[in-house]
């Protein structure tokens, strides 16, 4: 085994941890909109209402993003492709590379969902799409 700092096999593990959130993150923005009032329900909500909900679905994406991203980091380490350094680094960038403080990750729902979320991961350590649903539903439930 390698010692020492890989910085091209870190940006690799960086830009897969990105696009399996990223397709995470997908899927769940399409069942959130379902949830949320109709275009002119929300039209009828004063401009105060309306960024208050804005702002709290933002944080339920942030916080889900950031729980998919850590569970995948994880799934990298389990797997033996990154070392756990080299993934809570890789995490840490992928977080600010979205303008997210990678404080998130200590948020008591993230610690809490992100193990859920390893279960629900394939071999790739992306989402097993037969879970996907399941993971909506933990999103729903407890993001």
């Amino acid at each position: 085994m390698q010692k020492g700092f890989e910085m091209g096999r870190l940006r690799s593990a960086v830009s897969v941890g990105l696009m399996a959130a990223a397709w995470f993150t997908a899927s769940v923005t399409a069942t959130a909109v379902i949830v949320l009032p109709g275009r002119t329900e929300q039209n009828a909500l004063s401009p105060v209402v309306q960024r208050r909900v804005a702002t709290v679905i933002l944080a339920q994406r942030i916080r889900a993003y950031a729980a998919m991203a850590q569970a995948h980091s994880l799934c990298l380490v389990r797997q033996g492709t990154l070392s756990s350094s080299e993934a809570v680094h890789a995490l840490n960038i992928s977080l600010r590379d979205l303008g997210i403080d990678p404080v998130v990750l200590k948020n008591p729902l993230v610690e809490a969902v992100s193990p859920q979320f390893q279960g629900l991961l394939g071999t790739d350590c992306g989402l097993d799409p037969k879970h996907e649903q399941e993971a909506q539903a933990l999103l729903r439930n407890e993001l």
